[in-house]
């Protein structure tokens, strides 16, 4: 085994992500967690050049948990942050999410995100 410093280890695995992504600039100079979010991205703003999808927005949060105290102890709250959201051609609201790895903290927050938007109509979650 290689021993090394915590220094080391820190400029050894600095701006890495643990599933190998990489962070990418798309055409419209946004930088997105990975090459797939990046050409996501250009493929919807051609959507909404094309005038198919309206209102485009990037890295949208969500509350799904507000702060709160306990004990007398401030708890952080849980937000849930979409890659993207816009609206379709029929008028609804897509909240679309871009994953090459289902993490267990994603699919537990994709629980508490789908819970909070089950009934409210026109709203509508995609993962691609």
């Amino acid at each position: 085994m290689i021993e090394m410093s915590i220094e080391e280890w820190q400029k050894e695995t600095q701006g890495k992500n643990k599933f190998g992504a990489i962070k990418t600039v798309c055409r419209q100079n946004h930088l997105h967690d990975s090459k797939k979010e990046a050409t996501r991205c250009q493929e919807l703003n051609v959507l909404q050049s094309g005038g198919v999808i309206h209102r485009l927005k990037s890295q949208v949060p969500f509350v799904l948990l507000k702060p709160f105290k306990c004990a007398g102890e401030k708890v952080r709250g849980v937000i849930y942050i979409a890659d993207f959201t816009y609206i379709d051609d029929e008028g609804n609201k897509v909240i679309e999410d871009v994953k090459g790895k289902l993490t267990e903290v994603y699919k537990l927050k994709k629980k508490f995100l789908l819970n909070k938007i089950k009934n409210k109509k026109g709203v509508k979650f995609i993962e691609t």
